[in-house]
């Protein structure tokens, strides 16, 4: 049939050209750009008469295949297995032949095709055998899915959608979500909350395919979830769990309900905007998804899910915050975030060494940070100003509380007087950001030199006005000098001649021994 329609078009061409070549101002050149031919052909056909034409289309014109002196490798191979694909058989021709001619791998998969139509050796058909599921416990499951099409619109463009499908296995009813653009994390987590909204509550589990918006990775049944679906998860606190790769019959159920929004609700329907086309869908589950019978359980999908909801969990709809409204901000390590060029507080301790993101709203000049659960964290004027770090004191750490209760700990070593205290609240006046430094030196100082020579130490301090545990420590160890001097007993002391006068100033009172300097000029000489 195609031969025939392309013989026919060669010979209106034909026609074509004898008809404008029969205009003497019409060239070649003009012929064949009015026709979308090449020029040569022009003057090809203008010189045939209608019988050499007809003789000429006649022929059928017998091209040589570029691979064709590989036929007996590819035919040696399909006959160890005939169900070999072509790129398998391309990769074992490059490999026996390194000068292999370079052809495209659609190219290659043609000559394949060519070999097994010769040879009459057909791509074995494989049945995989199946069989019936128990139906499903009410509430127990539900299956997600994403489909995408393109709509027609009143100008005649085309203009692509996506959405995104839920249907519970037990009742068979449905809910589909329309946008514009792919889905994402973000955008998937509100198209859940919407579904469950719908359904009125959350199913016990929910069956996914290895879709890149809520999986990363897989190994042997061990999944690495997307970030925003991971954190999802562990907000809802659903279940999940996904197909096999390449076994969409696990998942049937939504894979057929991905066909029905196409092949129903989609096709022939004119699209004007996003949000009548998400109203049209709601009236299409009302009236026609969920309001017919289905042809499995010969049951209505609305009457079976009155029954199933009883079993759903209860959903409690999010905080105010819509998702997808909100943008997300990483929470700095000095507990910041980063906006238009200042730093805004949130509470000491938000960050937690991994970067969490909070929410930010700005509104009536006043700009709101929020957690993933919608909690309010902080709120801050916003700054018109730049590299200003905005948030007063409240969200900053309580170094004072801390502080204070150091200060008591060491007091409650102290036995003694007030002195201690005095010397530290000096020390505070003076010196208010060393205070915990003087603090650890105090403790160690008490630690060290026993309670009744801090005391002394203490008194000089405050007398000579050296408010700094550094002299605190230098005085406690010149009063620990002067103790141990206390009770070390005088040496004694012998005469060593006669005459030497002795009074109460210990040994200045003697007077040594002396040479003469001869005795050293008779020992050099020697």
């Amino acid at each position: 049939m195609k031969t025939q329609i392309h013989d026919l078009r060669k010979v209106r061409m034909w026609y074509e050209v004898k008809e404008l070549s029969s205009n003497p101002g019409n060239s070649d050149s003009k012929i064949a750009k009015k026709l979308g031919i090449d020029r040569r052909t022009v003057s090809r056909y203008k010189k045939m008469s209608e019988d050499e034409f007809h003789e000429f289309s006649m022929k059928q014109r017998v091209y040589e295949l570029v691979l064709s002196p590989y036929y007996p490798d590819v035919l040696s191979l399909l006959s160890i297995d005939n169900g070999l694909p072509a790129a398998v058989i391309e990769d074992r021709l490059k490999e026996k032949y390194p000068d292999l001619p370079k052809v495209n791998s659609k190219t290659v998969y043609n000559f394949v095709q060519h070999v097994r139509r010769q040879e009459k050796i057909p791509v074995p058909e494989k049945i995989r055998q199946t069989e019936a599921l128990e139906e499903f416990a009410y509430g127990s499951q539900a299956q997600v899915d994403f489909g995408t099409a393109q709509m027609r619109r009143l100008d005649g463009s085309r203009h692509r959608v996506y959405f995104f499908a839920l249907v519970l296995s037990r009742s068979r009813y449905k809910y589909v979500f329309f946008q514009t653009t792919p889905f994402t994390g973000k955008t998937a987590v509100q198209a859940h909350e919407q579904a469950f909204g719908y359904i009125e509550g959350i199913p016990g589990k929910l069956l996914y395919d290895q879709d890149s918006v809520f999986l990363k990775s897989e190994n042997l049944g061990d999944y690495l979830l997307a970030d925003d679906f991971r954190r999802y998860r562990d907000e809802r606190g659903i279940s999940v769990e996904f197909c096999r790769k390449a076994d969409p019959q696990s998942k049937g159920r939504v894979e057929n309900v991905v066909g029905y929004v196409k092949n129903n609700f989609l096709r022939a329907r004119t699209f004007h905007d996003i949000d009548r086309l998400n109203e049209e869908a709601l009236s299409w589950l009302e009236r026609k998804a969920n309001g017919t019978k289905h042809a499995t359980t010969k049951r209505l999908p609305h009457d079976v899910w009155l029954i199933e909801k009883e079993h759903l969990s209860l959903f409690r709809p999010s905080p105010a915050i819509p998702r997808d409204e909100i943008p997300t901000y990483t929470v700095r390590k000095d507990n910041t975030i980063s906006y238009k060029g200042n730093f805004y507080r949130v509470p000491y301790g938000t960050y937690n060494g991994k970067g969490p993101e909070v929410l930010l709203k700005v509104k009536d000049g006043t700009l709101s940070l929020f957690n993933r659960q919608g909690i309010l964290l902080a709120e801050h004027p916003v700054s018109l100003e730049k590299g200003k770090v905005i948030g007063s004191t409240t969200y900053r750490r309580d170094r004072n509380s801390r502080l204070e209760v150091f200060k008591q700990e060491v007091l409650s070593i102290w036995k003694g007087n007030n002195t201690l205290y005095l010397f530290i609240e000096e020390i505070h006046k003076y010196k208010p950001r060393y205070l915990r430094d003087n603090l650890k030196m105090i403790r160690e100082v008490m630690g060290e030199y026993g309670e009744e020579i801090v005391g002394s130490a203490l008194d000089y301090c405050l007398d000579n006005g050296l408010y700094n545990a550094l002299c605190l420590k230098e005085a406690a160890s010149h009063y620990r000098e002067l103790k141990r001097r206390e009770k070390k007993p005088l040496p004694v002391v012998s005469v060593l001649h006669d005459g030497v006068q002795t009074s109460q100033y210990d040994t200045d009172a003697y007077i040594p021994e002396r040479s003469k300097i001869n005795r050293y000029d008779q020992i050099m000489e020697i």
